[in-house]
């Protein structure tokens, strides 16, 4: 007999048009993380050229050369980043109808390690 266990990772699904019988291309997200997972819903406003984007994991840095769309976004609630209000956006809508789901867990085979390394001024999960 095995006890079922919450998974330490994200499941991403992604069918594209060709797939499916209306020929709509469906995405979806889900936290395997555990139940009741506490999040945070919020808007993130539109920046102006020359926002820096960070990494708190790495030296990653990018500065935006053009304005940013504000968007939607969920996120952690603080209680699971020991109070920290800055943790990654998962999930959201971008003011022109684009959504994106992120921050899923990095494992790859050979072949894709090869193709696209992971470095060390790469972004992790938290930002």
């Amino acid at each position: 007999m095995s006890m079922p266990t919450s998974a330490l990772a994200c499941t991403q699904m992604y069918m594209g048009k060709n797939l499916t019988a209306d020929n709509n291309t469906y995405y979806g997200r889900a936290e395997d993380f555990g139940p009741r997972y506490l999040k945070h819903f919020g808007i993130e406003p539109s920046h102006a050229p020359g926002y820096t984007y960070g990494s708190d994991e790495s030296g990653f840095s990018y500065r935006s050369t053009k304005t940013t769309y504000r968007y939607s976004y969920v996120r952690d609630h603080p209680s699971q980043w020991h109070g920290r209000y800055d943790a990654y956006s998962e999930a959201g809508i971008n003011e022109k109808g684009v959504s994106c789901s992120a921050t899923l867990t990095t494992n790859m085979n050979d072949k894709a390690a090869k193709a696209d390394p992971l470095t060390d001024t790469g972004i992790g999960e938290y930002s």
